[in-house]
């Protein structure tokens, strides 16, 4: 027997692209950036198996690193400290045990659609029912769409910017009316900042601000491009914290050790990391939505964040229909359908990837949607 909850949650859509790929595929599916980590964070790797790192740790995770990303975030909030940060094995994983310990059956969650794809499993998973709030044409976040979810059994809001799958960075003004509506109904954001780093147009606004209402999560795959080592963390009130850490405790017992001592021994590097691919992101983003509006009947706008594009397309074919295909002819892409309904019509492309995967992908792509007209 398997619980209804399991059966419930579908397969992700962009997994099961992924898992069709074959040894020659251009893979446009991933947010998997195809840069080498810095050479420190790896000889820092090296160093930290060599001693003595193989033991259990604690599990809100080694105090230094702790330390480190408190100083760091403190820069949207001073009263931050290491007590509200914890140390988690990817940010999916966080966002895992948050939705668990905040939320249960009766409850409802408001998430973007489209949005990532583990807001509504995970929402499901701890017993709450997931409502979606859609975006605007632009795939920003519609404030107005948000307040009219908002119901007695409302008890959380989750907000991505820079958002995946659609780039969009939230305003200012969005910022401020989500975190007037946390604290005039008593709710939780669950804020997804993952890609703050990745910022071309306008600037990162992080719900650390309103820490006392908001568990906000994050993760070193993207600043470090250490995806596989899945490390990742949260911060979150200090009333909540031990609550949130006896959830993590009963996941995974604690965070590998030798990854938290290699990205604290390397933490500053992080920075002159980002400077050094921001640029040629920002160049690979231009190119994607320029050759991705050459085809016709697509309509790409240039993202402001993150490392992904959301094409809408006129082909009379269903996304996951259209990714299958595509993915047969050598290019893996995700359908728009992989991140909630609003997503229909809709391919996630990621340039992620180098320029040459990125024009020889996206001419596939081309191809395909000529032969079909």
């Amino acid at each position: 027997m398997v619980s209804k909850k399991v059966q419930s949650i579908k397969p992700s859509g962009v997994r099961a692209i992924f898992d069709m790929a074959k040894e020659d595929s251009i893979n446009l599916g991933l947010g998997e950036l195809d840069f080498r980590p810095p050479q420190k964070v790896i000889e820092a790797c090296k160093k930290a198996l060599d001693a003595d790192s193989y033991r259990y740790g604690p599990t809100m995770g080694i105090p230094e690193l702790r330390s480190k990303i408190a100083k760091k975030i403190s820069k949207y909030n001073q009263e931050i400290s290491a007590a509200n940060v914890m140390i988690t094995a990817s940010g999916t994983q966080g966002a895992l045990a948050t939705f668990q310990t905040l939320f249960e059956e009766g409850d409802e969650v408001l998430i973007p659609d489209p949005g990532f794809v583990i807001y509504s499993p995970e929402c499901t998973l701890s017993g709450a029912k997931p409502v979606p709030y859609i975006m605007d044409e632009a795939l920003n976040i519609d404030v107005e769409v948000l307040k009219e979810r908002i119901s007695p059994q409302t008890k959380g809001i989750v907000v991505n910017s820079p958002a995946n799958p659609c780039g969009s960075v939230l305003s200012e003004e969005a910022f401020r009316t989500i975190g007037d509506l946390a604290e005039d109904y008593d709710l939780w954001i669950i804020s997804d900042e993952v890609y703050e780093n990745f910022i071309y147009e306008g600037q990162h606004h992080s719900f650390n601000e309103y820490l006392d209402h908001a568990v906000v999560l994050n993760s070193f795959s993207k600043c470090f491009a250490v995806a596989g080592w899945r490390m990742g963390y949260l911060s979150a009130p200090e009333s909540i914290m031990n609550e949130i850490s006896k959830m993590q405790y009963h996941i995974l017992a604690c965070p590998p050790g030798p990854f938290q001592y290699a990205l604290c021994e390397a933490f500053e590097s992080q920075e002159a990391f980002i400077e050094e691919i921001f640029p040629i992101l920002k160049k690979r983003r231009d190119l994607t939505t320029d050759l991705l509006n050459e085809i016709p009947g697509f309509s790409c706008p240039r993202p402001k964040g993150a490392f992904y594009a959301f094409p809408e397309y006129e082909l009379a074919l269903p996304s996951a229909e259209f990714a299958v295909q595509l993915a047969n002819q050598g290019v893996l892409c995700s359908p728009g359908t992989a991140f909630g309904d609003a997503g229909e019509g809709h391919l996630r492309i990621s340039y992620a990837a180098s320029e040459e995967n990125i024009e020889k992908g996206i001419a596939i792509i081309a191809d395909f949607v000529k032969s079909q007209r």
